[in-house]
């Protein structure tokens, strides 16, 4: 790495600014920093021995010079002779400043540089700043790195040369830009660090190649991909270091504790990505790319992540110092109410606190009416409660002491809530009952009470049925529920990635929740947060915010398992093994299949090729009719 010393000289920024020259001094000094003072306490005739007042251009804007107006001519000379008498390069005069003659009077004596702009004070400091910022900045040459640009983010790829150079090829053909692969100009700007292709200037005919070296054939970027392939320069983001997989090193795995490298005193976001086979490098760094960006916004997956996840340790820690059951299922009043979209006409503020247990929701009519003989089987199995127009009619025609005797006990039970069946007007020793006993009442929009039971029954069990948690990825590929299973760090993960770009959908990573439909289905959803992903290298990221609700889907059934395996052998080509046939999940048979990866092959493409053979096989399509098909075709 060479640093480069660079140099502007006032005349330099003259005639960049297009600035009056009001005393013209010595135009051919050397600016050699970006420092810019305002002056301010020189003027009260307090000074310092500071590098501003010996190097530094000052600007001076209308309140400066209207206070040395105000001076008496003989304070006012004193100050500027010793302000003069300093040997900061030039003084440059804001648009607003009046009255400059004894300014320039006393700095004619100085030979000092009088400049003047038609701007304001400040957007000169800014603009000037900038300037500076850009013409002096540090340089350094960096070799045996590629720069990238990849979705608008500056990319350094370092590391293993055969990794870079294959992850390069396939980003470029992925549609993002190269910029350069051998002496990268890495310059300091007013925006940060820029790296610059040095090669358009030393070798324009070989600009934009990637070099192979080992005697192997430069590859013409233009020439393969086409002009828009490359770029002279961007702003460097990100980098990105390249390894072979080490099984026993450390990959991040949360993206909590960001690393950083410094680069000109710049520090610059680094992430370690290990290879391994099947393991699509490219599809990684665009991701990384991307959540980079997000961060930059003030979004970050994997603090969200970690914040949740511990609201729901702390709220399990609570559940059971309350004494819960931790393995009773349970949904809570709020989920139910907020999926099933009902209305809640009282104890809005209790909805967290209490939870359904059983998909009964009841009608009381034996108990309104004080027979009571089954209330542990109805009541306190903390079924809900459904309340219609026949119900309210019944209470009216009691007497008010038994009335009130009845309501009095049914309120006593332990039911998480009533629901009132359409646009009913709830009787006022009803309401009271109800907020005295602290009590939850939905309103459904339905008015016919058995679909009311239906539809919410049907929600019941699907939400209490018997569930299973199985480690993998599911994902919906071409609309049927796949579950990528197999041992820790297989790639389970990066392959569904890869699934993600190539427009399939993730269901859930890492802990998929099964449970078993009324009609038999087993359905396949985020054990907890959904949409998360844990990628080797970069931590969580959240694949809804990445890529858009087009990525993502909340629940599929499963149709398959495609179970991962390492190929023990060196051989080039894949293997899938169909004699599993068959898997069973909460007793319903899925098809199953075991894919072993191959160094070079790509797992995601063997994913999608097993997917479409199990379409094929579901619609009967199987190579056994089609050779006999042939067969016959041939026989004719």
């Amino acid at each position: 790495m060479i640093n480069q010393e660079k140099k502007v000289t006032i005349k330099d920024i003259v005639e960049y600014f297009k600035l009056e020259i009001l005393v013209e001094g010595d135009l051919e000094q050397n600016i050699e920093t970006n420092d810019i003072h305002r002056a301010g306490y020189e003027l009260t005739g307090f000074f310092m021995d500071k590098d501003e007042l010996k190097r530094a251009v000052h600007v001076m804007g209308h309140k400066e010079s209207e206070y040395l107006s105000r001076l008496c001519q003989n304070r006012r000379d004193q100050i500027l002779d010793e302000y003069f008498s300093h040997k900061f390069p030039a003084l440059v005069l804001s648009s607003k400043v009046k009255d400059i003659e004894h300014i320039l009077e006393r700095a004619r004596i100085y030979n000092k540089v009088v400049l003047k702009t038609k701007n304001r004070t400040t957007e000169f400091i800014r603009d000037l700043n900038n300037y500076l910022k850009n013409m002096l900045g540090r340089e350094i040459i960096i070799n045996e790195a590629i720069l990238l640009d990849v979705y608008g983010m500056g990319v350094l790829l370092k590391g293993e040369r055969d990794l870079k150079i294959g992850a390069a090829i396939e980003l470029i053909e992925r549609g993002h830009k190269f910029i350069s692969d051998q002496n990268i100009l890495v310059k300091e700007t007013a925006r940060g660090l820029v790296g610059i292709n040095t090669r358009a200037l030393s070798e324009p005919e070989k600009d934009f190649y990637l070099l192979m070296g080992d005697d192997q054939e430069d590859i013409n970027l233009t020439l393969n991909f086409g002009i828009v392939s490359n770029e002279m320069k961007k702003g460097i983001g990100l980098i990105v270091e390249l390894e072979v997989w080490q099984e026993k090193k450390f990959y991040d795995r949360l993206g909590i504790d960001e690393v950083y490298e410094n680069i000109l005193g710049h520090p610059i976001k680094k992430v370690t990505l290990p290879a391994r086979k099947g393991r699509n490098l490219a599809v990684v760094i665009e991701t990384a790319a991307i959540d980079s960006r997000l961060k930059m916004l003030g979004v970050n997956s994997a603090k969200y992540f970690m914040e949740e996840s511990q609201k729901i340790i702390l709220e399990k820690k609570a559940r059971k110092k309350r004494g819960e059951n931790m393995d009773e299922k349970k949904i809570s009043m709020e989920k139910f109410t907020k999926v099933n979209k009902l209305k809640v006409l009282y104890g809005e503020e209790y909805l967290k606190e209490h939870y359904i247990t059983s998909t009964s929701i009841t009608r009381p009519s034996m108990a309104l009416s004080g027979y009571f003989n089954l209330e542990e089987e109805i009541y306190e199995n903390k079924g809900l409660q459904l309340i219609t127009n026949i119900e309210l009619e019944y209470l009216k025609q009691l007497s008010p002491h038994k009335r009130e005797e009845n309501l009095e006990k049914f309120f006593s039970y332990n039911f998480p809530g009533m629901i009132i069946c359409g646009d009913l007007e709830l009787p006022q020793d009803f309401v009271d009952l109800v907020i005295k006993n602290k009590k939850i009442v939905l309103k459904s929009n339905e008015r016919t009470p058995s679909r009311v039971i239906a539809t919410l029954n049907t929600y019941l069990e699907q939400e209490l049925a018997e569930t299973l948690t199985v480690h993998g990825v599911f994902v919906e590929m071409y609309g049927l529920g796949i579950l990528l299973t197999g041992k820790s760090g297989i790639g389970k993960s990066e392959t569904a990635l890869e699934l993600i770009h190539r427009g399939h959908r993730l269901v859930a990573d890492d802990l998929v929740k099964f449970r078993k439909t009324p009609d038999g289905d087993v359905v396949g959803t985020a054990s907890k947060l959904p949409f998360f992903m844990e990628i080797r290298g970069l931590g969580i990221i959240d694949i809804k915010t990445l890529y858009g609700l087009s990525s993502v889907v909340i629940t599929k059934n499963i149709e398959a398992i495609i179970e991962i395996k390492e190929q023990d052998s060196e051989d080039y080509l894949t293997r899938v093994n169909y004699s599993t046939g068959k898997d069973k999940i909460l007793d319903k048979e899925v098809y199953k299949a075991e894919l072993y990866m191959s160094s070079g092959r790509n797992a995601a493409a063997m994913v999608e090729i097993v997917v479409m053979n199990l379409m094929a096989k579901k619609l009967g399509h199987t190579k056994e009719n089609a050779f006999m098909n042939l067969k016959g075709f041939l026989n004719k």
